[in-house]
């Protein structure tokens, strides 16, 4: 599992390179967010919510997602929308709202 970037989506707002407690994401020559080692991504998915394009995806493996599924975020104020796309086109989605999440 680690985060996986598309190129296309990416506007370079930097702000997943902000984010990124490993210090792993890279801007490239066109300015666009990329993952010189995926390996090294701790699948925090801290620049998976932040991405403001949906640039930045988790891969998430077999277990997961059956034949593997990508997981994208979505912040809206304090509500996050976690969106599972499987293999076979199914689509979950889940929502945490975090003032309510962290009033423990």
């Amino acid at each position: 599992m680690g985060a996986v970037t598309d190129r296309a989506k990416c506007i370079g707002c930097g702000r997943c390179i902000d984010v990124c407690p490993g210090n792993v994401i890279r801007k490239d020559e066109q300015g666009k967010a990329y993952l010189k080692y995926e390996s090294d991504c701790w699948s925090c998915a801290a620049c998976v919510k932040e991405c403001p394009m949906k640039a930045i995806y988790l891969r998430l493996p077999p277990e997961y997602g059956g034949t593997g599924a990508d997981m994208y975020a979505r912040k809206n104020k304090n509500i996050t929308t976690w969106e599972i796309v499987r293999a076979d086109g199914e689509v979950i989605r889940y929502t945490t709202d975090t003032e309510e999440a962290n009033k423990y």
